[in-house]
């Protein structure tokens, strides 16, 4: 029976699914968090192997200190997050610890935007001009020299959540204003009250997925579509895997990520790096030093074989992981969004578009009597449709279907 501590989590996707896998199989979980009830998955009644503690994950001292208990009182075999935001967290109690993880050098780089900018320019790789900033006079001063549209975000967030595109010298000073009054992100950690104003980058945007296996050697999952909201917010409303792409663009994808991951030393485990295929090349958008998020790692695995949930875990637990494909398919998710902000009443359909042919999954996770709006974030999206074949045109047409029979009533 393995042991595995998570340290926080995704609230739903594949920090559920990973949780519940390893209980299923009789593993032991030890879920540390500031606040279970954040979990549908943690809830009671718990099976006895899943053990949560409370403990201050937004203070290092006071995480390492309840992971250096773990260890005393019997093997931990591996320490995970799935959250992007306790990722540099985790990376530095590992390494105190002595258990297997990024590098804390390199969480701590791809975490932070504005670092990995940096980095990926002194290695001279492509990528947008930008600027950090900290004060309104600073913003001032951006905002006169720019050029428009540009983009405005958090230096470290998730699900898109703070980004947006703007117009003009005003936009830019209001969302400026927007972000830099924040005193904590939704986890509860502090900011800094940095914002980060970027160039627009032009052309569709991918994600590579990535495994860096413990030699140091990293493997390409494959090249995945992304579709995005329309301006100003940039949420991502779909995936297919793998894109649909000339043999010579998704080369030279998957190359311009490899060398961004040897520029800030990336050294173990997963990474889902989004980057835009430009008019001039590929430009990295953002390294995130975990697995995608998205259910991408399900289309991965409806498509290939390959269960980048399960490599994840045994890479982390010094197993050996096999990443060989055993089948060539196709698998792509649409997003369910709200047209319309009110309040969820009733969903409509959902049996009708599990039945479909292709379709695997098609699950509304908001409750009825949330409130809604139409997405500025990842976290308005309300659920999802994943369908999977060997025929692209089959699955986007099931797709299609699939949502047209989906409805919401909101009042």
């Amino acid at each position: 029976m393995a042991h595995v501590a998570f340290v926080e989590s995704n609230t739903t996707g594949t920090g559920r699914l990973v949780v519940e896998r390893l209980l299923a199989r009789g593993d032991r979980v030890s879920f540390i968090t500031h606040r279970a009830e954040r979990y549908p998955f943690l809830q009671p009644p718990r099976p006895p192997n899943l053990h949560v503690i409370t403990a201050d994950t937004n203070d290092v001292e006071a995480l390492a200190r309840c992971v250096e208990g773990l260890v005393r009182e019997g093997p931990v075999d591996a320490l995970l997050t799935f959250s992007t935001f306790y990722v540099p967290t985790v990376a530095t109690v590992a390494a105190r610890c002595g258990l297997r993880y990024l590098q804390p050098r390199a969480a701590h780089a791809c975490h932070h935007k504005h670092q990995a900018r940096a980095v990926l320019r002194e290695a001279g790789l492509p990528g947008p001009d930008f600027h950090v900033l900290s004060s309104e006079e600073e913003a001032r001063h951006v905002a006169g020299r720019i050029r428009y549209p540009c983009v405005v975000k958090p230096p470290a967030e998730s699900s898109s959540a703070g980004v947006r595109r703007v117009e003009s010298a005003d936009e830019l000073l209001s969302h400026f204003r927007a972000l830099h009054g924040r005193a904590v992100n939704e986890r509860g950690q502090a900011l800094s009250g940095e914002v980060l104003v970027e160039s627009l980058l032009e052309g569709p945007e991918f994600s590579v997925e990535t495994m860096t296996l413990a030699d140091g050697s990293t493997r390409v999952l494959g090249v995945t579509r992304k579709y995005l909201s329309p301006p100003p917010h940039f949420v991502e409303m779909g995936h297919d895997f793998p894109a649909p792409l000339p043999e010579a663009e998704r080369q030279a994808l998957e190359q311009a990520v490899l060398a961004a991951l040897r520029a800030v030393g990336f050294d173990f485990g997963p990474a889902h790096t989004e980057i835009r295929l430009t008019p001039t090349g590929p430009v990295v958008v953002e390294i995130n030093p975990r697995l995608a998020g998205g259910m991408i790692p399900e289309l991965v695995r409806y498509a290939t074989g390959v269960d980048p949930l399960a490599a994840t875990l045994e890479l982390a637990m010094g197993q050996p992981v096999d990443l060989t494909p055993t089948r060539r398919e196709v698998a792509a998710i649409r997003f369910i969004t709200a047209e319309v902000a009110g309040q969820l009443v009733r969903v409509e359909g959902l049996e009708e578009a599990r039945r479909l042919p292709g379709v695997q999954l098609a699950v509304v996770e908001k409750a009825l009597g949330a409130s809604i709006r139409p997405p500025e974030s990842g976290m308005d999206r309300l659920g999802y449709v994943i369908a999977s074949g060997p025929v692209r045109e089959q699955v986007i047409a099931s797709l299609d279907e699939a949502l047209g029979r989906i409805r919401l009533v909101v009042s």
